[in-house]
């Protein structure tokens, strides 16, 4: 772009350019000159996919030449108007710093007159182009075709607000100005339509008196419209102000219909954010409208609350409010987007506020103080997220907070997608801990043109105290003093077929995460570090991993890297049969777990047969060829599976080679009566359908080499269960460290018997042996409906799936047990809110798994639920334990909740919870008492958040949020 001279200013958010003199803008292969230019560039937000866009203006010897791209052609005359768009940078001359003027150009006053005027030259005297263009630069998909038709006109209609109607007085023209004035009194109804795709403008006020370069009495008595362009109102009593989803009531109000902007005293504005059911609301002494959707407000305060009085606020000298309404388009028809009840057009906003000198208020006193916030209002929790206090014997007193870094840092406009807070802590028995959390979803990074999900987790102590890690492990002296983690996940598609899954996993020692994050400990994934890149063909998959161990006191493999070729349900001979394929080759290291220094852990530490330090190429690879046949009504598939592999190191550090085969068939026949005359209110049926299949699995495999060979590169279990197992053969088999756990309860022999090395896709490489098995099971289900008339739905009334496994080498396969695996699921939905569950496996030998459980849920969303639950074991360990859980909501204020856990044998008390919890109208506050006896801990917590957006373990019934305040009007 070049020019002989420049000149930049700033409207609004856009930045505006008038260039002077042989003006050239080039973009790919389209060109314009001209002799004056005017620029309207409206730059896309950083890390966003979307492109600057520009709105220009030509004028004096146009000459536009298309390119390519739009299919060549020229365009010649006196005036242009078009836009343009990138996802590059935008190359603009150097701005002449003497080219300032007092005066605005009179180029520029055109330009914009045309903009107005949606194009159309005719309006303002300038000659008619052709048609607006737009095209785009390289690596920019091409914008609609700007077909803008020409808009209506702003009109006013004034209809009375009340029944009486209304009275009208003053003088209808001013002999000084030439403008119509006018005094509405008793109640008016000013309706202003012609606007943008939000919608019409609705003031209702019981005073207006109106000035207007056109005629008012007229439309006043006639109740016809008018041209509004030169309207301005000034209202009193009562002002109801609608536009869209927005809501302002106010005392008194000046208001600019050509403009859309207006000044408001006394001013309260409601108005949605998305993803919350109430409403935000906006009080102020002085409301200044500068635009449809910017606010200026002084001396103003901002609530979720809808009392006349809120319990909590935040107070602010002066707030900068962005509402930026847009109705809905249909992605695919191009369409605005309707409500289907009320015949509305559908608006999305953006919102957010810019405050100075804030104060947040709760129940009328200050508690906070901070000099600017900027902060989404989708999100308003004003700083503070939540906080909670807590105090037991193992950590002491403590105090938990968490705050929103976006409005500490008073950052306008965050990454889009992302949430980034810090948790500022204090353990009196450990110490000061500090952390912080970033969350991003479909969140666009530099230099990537697609959304990437994933988080970024960090805390970190100088902890000061011991462990306290239940029964033998009351008191556990620390590896080191400074403990924390760091753990991350990235997740992106990327040109449609790649996809990246990143991770890192840092912990500061093998006990962190059991005694600060148990629940992550026991239920998340292990905290390991890697990659996998992917790249999908069809029905192939090509995947490059890599993975290093930071956590030297877990067992984990280094892949230095691995290659894979996966292949499932490839067509051979004409549909006959079906081949898959898994095929890998890598560098693996598997490092054992470190022994621990302190002596309570390092007692009952041992490593397992299989955790041996290996390492070196490993090479296999998985095929299997699958003949499906129809015979009658059985479905039966017979199939060959076969393995070749090579492990340079096996646990004695020799290499070794292993062929592994399969040979078997499966079946399955399914069966199905229905009977529509099956009727009961009492057990709310209509109709039952009865659906049964059978199925069967039986085969021979051999392998060349026994399983005890192979280190386990692929590991089964996860952190918690191998720190887990460590002390179990010691605690239950009384075993020394030295002697391995007993085969029964290897879990490796377990993933055997259940077939994991039937699948060429099985996540452990090294889980394959001889074997002989036949896997029987029976699936059958019952189906009602239920539902209003006409509205009915199927659902599942009673599943009921039980199956076992034949072994007959028992005395190889299933230690000396014909049958095993012996195994039921069962669930049983008597109502839409009570069903019953059921569940069971067994083994027959001694040590093997014998375990039963039973359940009763029912749930009344909004009201409470009921758990109870009993389960017996009688094999590994015995146990016969009782659970059970119940909430219910007392009254609109107060919630209740007790959870309990009990072993009637030599456990005894296992634990129990009970929690207090009173839904005020501004925020949750918890007590709750919760008793660990296996750490011989009580403890006992108080904990604060905000109702809105309540997202903890206390804000939820059945399962169900309870709804932020005013989502159903006044409470």
């Amino acid at each position: 772009m070049s020019s002989d001279s420049a000149q930049v200013t700033q409207q609004g958010n856009q930045e505006v350019w008038i260039l002077t003199g042989n003006c050239r803008i080039q973009q790919g292969d389209s060109v314009t000159i001209s002799h004056d230019a005017v620029l309207w560039i409206d730059y896309s937000q950083p890390f966003r996919l979307a492109p600057h866009k520009m709105k220009v203006y030509l004028e004096g010897d146009v000459l536009v030449e298309y390119g390519n791209r739009m299919h060549g052609g020229k365009f010649r005359g006196p005036t242009w108007l078009g836009e343009l768009a990138t996802n590059q940078g935008i190359t603009l001359p150097q701005p002449d710093p003497d080219a300032h003027s007092a005066v605005t150009p009179a180029v520029y006053q055109r330009g914009l007159a045309i903009q107005r005027e949606g194009g159309d030259m005719t309006k303002v005297g300038q000659p008619q182009p052709i048609m607006q263009i737009q095209y785009q630069g390289p690596g920019v998909a091409a914008l609609p075709a700007n077909v803008v038709p020409t808009p209506r006109a702003k009109r006013i209609t004034i209809n009375n607000r009340y029944a009486t109607g209304f009275q009208t007085r003053g003088q209808e023209t001013d002999p000084v100005t030439g403008e119509s004035i006018l005094m509405f009194d008793s109640g008016v109804n000013v309706l202003i339509d012609g606007l943008d795709e939000v919608g019409s403008v609705s003031i209702l006020a019981d005073r207006v008196v109106v000035w207007s370069k056109k005629g008012i009495r007229g439309i006043a008595q006639s109740g016809q419209s008018d041209e509004a362009i030169d309207t301005e109102l000034y209202l009193e009593g009562n002002i109801v102000f609608h536009q869209g989803e927005q809501v302002v009531y106010a005392d008194r109000m000046y208001y600019n219909a050509g403009l859309e902007s207006g000044v408001v005293l006394g001013a309260e504005l409601l108005t949605p954010a998305p993803g919350y059911q109430g409403l935000v609301r906006l009080k102020a002494d002085v409301l200044q409208r500068v635009d449809n959707s910017h606010y200026q407000a002084y001396g103003a305060s901002i609530t979720t609350s809808r009392l006349g009085v809120p319990n909590y606020w935040l107070q602010s000298n002066e707030i900068d409010f962005v509402d930026e309404q847009r109705q809905v388009i249909n992605p695919i028809t191009g369409e605005p987007q309707f409500d289907p009840l009320t015949a509305a057009p559908v608006i999305d906003h953006e919102k957010r506020a810019t405050a100075r000198n804030n104060f947040v208020y709760m129940g009328g006193y200050p508690v906070f103080y901070w000099p600017t916030l900027s902060a989404n209002v989708e999100n308003p929790t004003f700083y503070l997220n939540s906080i909670k206090v807590r105090n037991d014997s193992n950590f002491g007193t403590q105090i938990l907070t968490e705050w929103d870094n976006y409005e500490i840092f008073g950052i306008k406009d965050p990454w889009e997608g992302t949430e980034w807070n810090t948790s500022l802590d204090y353990l009196s028995e450990r110490g000061f801990a500090v952390g912080t959390r970033f969350d991003f979803n479909q969140t666009y990074f530099p230099f990537m043109k697609t959304p990437a999900t994933g988080y970024l987790d960090a805390w970190g102590i100088h902890d000061s105290g011991t462990d306290n890690l239940g029964a033998d492990r009351r008191v556990v002296p620390l590896e080191t003093d400074m403990r924390g983690k760091a753990i991350g996940r990235h997740r992106q598609t990327f040109r449609g077929d790649f996809r990246f899954f990143g991770e890192l996993g840092y912990i500061s020692d093998r006990n962190f995460l059991e005694s600060y994050f148990n629940r992550e400990w026991n239920t998340a994934k292990d905290a390991t570090t890697g990659f996998r890149l992917e790249k999908l063909y069809e029905n192939q998959s090509f995947t490059l991993s890599g993975a290093s161990r930071v956590n030297d006191f877990f067992m984990q493999t280094e892949k230095i890297p691995q290659l894979d070729h996966t292949i499932i349900g490839e067509s051979l001979l004409f549909d006959r049969l079906s081949w898959n394929a898994h095929s890998s080759i890598g560098y693996l290291h598997l490092q054992p777990a470190e022994a621990p220094t302190n002596p309570v852990d390092l007692a009952k530490f041992s490593l397992f047969p299989y955790e041996t330090d290996s390492e070196g190429i490993r090479a296999f690879t998985t095929q299997s060829l699958e003949l499906p046949l129809n015979i009658g009504p059985t479905k039966v598939t017979p199939y060959v599976l076969g393995q070749v592999g090579y492990w340079h190191e096996d646990i004695n550090n020799n290499d070794v080679m292993r062929g592994y085969g399969q040979l078997g068939v499966r079946g399955s026949l399914m069966m199905w009566s229905a009977d529509r005359a099956v009727q009961s209110q009492l057990w709310n049926l209509n109709g039952l359908a009865h659906k049964v299949t059978l199925y069967g699995d039986a085969y021979y495999a051999d392998s060349s080499q026994n399983i005890e060979r192979f280190p386990l590169y692929d590991n089964l279990d996860d952190d918690a269960q191998e720190q887990f197992a460590r002390r179990f053969k010691v605690n239950t088999f009384n075993l020394p460290t030295n002697v391995p756990l007993p085969a029964t309860v290897d879990e490796r022999y377990y993933a055997i018997r259940y077939g994991l090395q039937n699948s060429v896709s099985s996540p452990s490489a090294e889980i394959a042996d001889d074997l002989q098995v036949a896997r029987l099971e029976l699936r059958q289900v019952w189906q009602t409906k239920r539902g209003a008339p006409g509205g009915e739905r199927i659902i599942d009334w009673i599943k009921f799936d039980v199956g076992a496994s034949v072994f007959p080498d028992a005395s190889r396969d299933n230690f000396g047990e014909t049958i095993g695996l012996i195994n039921y699921d069962f669930n049983w939905e008597i109502g839409d809110r009570l069903s019953i569950v059921s569940d069971g496996d067994w083994d027959l030998f001694d040590n093997g798994l014998q375990m039963v459980s039973v359940g009763a849920q029912m749930s009344r969303p909004q009201i409470g639920s009921l758990y109870v639950g009993y389960t017996t074991i009688k094999s590994p360990v015995v146990a016969n334990i009782l659970n059970a859980s119940f909430q219910y909501r007392m009254t609109d204020k107060w919630i209740a909740g007790l959870g309990t856990s009990y072993d009637f044998e030599s456990a005894g008390n296992l634990g129990q919870n009970v929690f207090l919890t009173r839904v005020g109208e501004s925020s949750l506050f918890t007590f709750n008492i919760n008793v660990d006896p296996s750490r011989a801990v009580t403890g006992i917590g108080i904990s604060f958040e905000p109702r809105f957006f309540a997202t903890g373990r206390y804000s939820k019934i059945a399962g169900e949020p309870i709804p932020p305040v005013g989502a159903f009007g006044l409470e």
